[in-house]
């Protein structure tokens, strides 16, 4: 599993949250290598901070039955065996030019079947799907990233990875746009209603 979504904290906190309820999993953080994970009961739409500014912070989704494999262990402790079965997801940030991709990422397993599934028809009501380079390079992988209405209005750049630190100043960089930006307004328009 491979999604990525271009989106705002209040839509990834939002998702996240909703993607957990329906398919009945939990959630699991550690905030830095040093701290173990935790079961967390939601992403707080109050927790922005803590997302965008922690690039070590790790949040998993899987079934509470296999979370005794990384409560209480540090991220550096988790071997490939611990982590299967869970999707680990991880918000992109974003800075005053540019959003980062939030993402989804698990090897096959059956709670990556049900995360999967889950996700795709949550991104179908509140996601678009397809974007292209700004610069014209063509390519088919972005075809299958998504975006939100809030990360259209933001007027900020996309990136796959935001620029932190020396690389801060390609977020000023145009990334990556919306495919079909002019269907956009009939898509709104037809979810809210005559």
């Amino acid at each position: 599993m491979d999604r990525a979504v271009f989106m705002t904290f209040n839509d990834f906190s939002s998702v996240v949250n909703q993607l957990k309820n329906e398919a009945d999993l939990s959630l699991y953080r550690s905030d830095n290598y040093e701290t173990p994970f935790a079961e967390v009961s939601e992403v707080g739409a109050d927790e922005y901070a803590l997302y965008n500014d922690s690039p070590f912070l790790a949040l998993m989704i899987g079934d509470r039955a296999e979370g005794e494999r990384v409560l209480g262990k540090g991220q550096r402790d988790l071997t490939r065996s611990d982590r299967k079965g869970f999707v680990d997801i991880r918000y992109g940030g974003e800075d005053e030019e540019a959003l980062g991709a939030s993402t989804f990422l698990g090897d096959p397993s059956e709670t990556e079947k049900k995360v999967s599934s889950c996700l795709v028809r949550i991104l179908k009501k509140v996601a678009n799907k397809g974007v292209t380079f700004a610069d014209g390079t063509v390519s088919k992988i972005p075809d299958n990233y998504y975006w939100t209405d809030a990360a259209l209005q933001s007027g900020k750049n996309w990136h796959y990875f935001l620029g932190r630190g020396v690389r801060k100043i390609q977020n000023k960089e145009p990334g990556m746009v919306p495919k079909q930006a002019e269907l956009k307004g009939e898509r709104s328009r037809s979810r809210m209603g005559p």
